[in-house]
C-alpha cells in the first residue's frame, strides 16, 4: 500500500472539513482527534458541527489524520486505527503516529509499513 493510494487520494480533497472532523470525532473520539491535531476536544466538536472554522494549519492536520485513520480503518477497522495511532513504534523513533501528526508531519509510506498486524 502506498500513501497516495486510490482509496485515499480523492477522498481527502473532496470532503468538507466539517465532515472530516465529524468522521474523526465518531471514529477516534474527540480526545484523540484533538490531541493529534493540537486543539481541544471542544474545538473538534465545534468544527464537526460547522460552528467554527479551523485555522489552515489545523485543517491540514485534520485532513492528514483523516487520511491516515481512513487508510487503516477501511482495512482493519476503527479500533485498529485507534490502537495504531497511539502505539509508540521503535521504527518511528518510539513515537506514535498521533504524536507525529500533532507535530505537523504528513503521513508517510513508512508509517504504514510499520503498522502492526492486529
Amino acid at each position: 500500500m502506498t500513501f497516495e493510494d486510490d482509496r485515499t487520494h480523492d477522498r481527502i480533497d473532496g470532503q468538507r472539513v466539517e465532515y472530516v472532523a465529524e468522521w474523526l470525532e465518531v471514529t477516534l473520539g474527540p480526545r484523540l482527534t484533538a490531541f493529534a491535531v493540537g486543539v481541544t476536544p471542544g474545538d473538534i466538536c465545534r468544527f464537526a458541527a460547522g460552528a467554527d472554522e479551523p485555522a489552515a494549519e489545523v485543517e491540514e492536520r485534520l485532513r492528514n489524520l483523516y487520511t491516515a485513520t481512513w487508510s487503516i480503518a477501511s482495512t482493519d477497522g476503527p479500533g485498529t486505527a485507534h490502537d495504531w495511532l497511539v502505539a509508540p513504534n521503535p521504527k518511528l523513533e518510539n513515537r506514535a503516529p498521533a504524536e507525529l501528526l500533532r507535530d505537523g508531519e504528513t503521513p508517510a509510506p513508512v508509517w504504514f509499513t510499520v503498522a502492526p498486524a492486529f
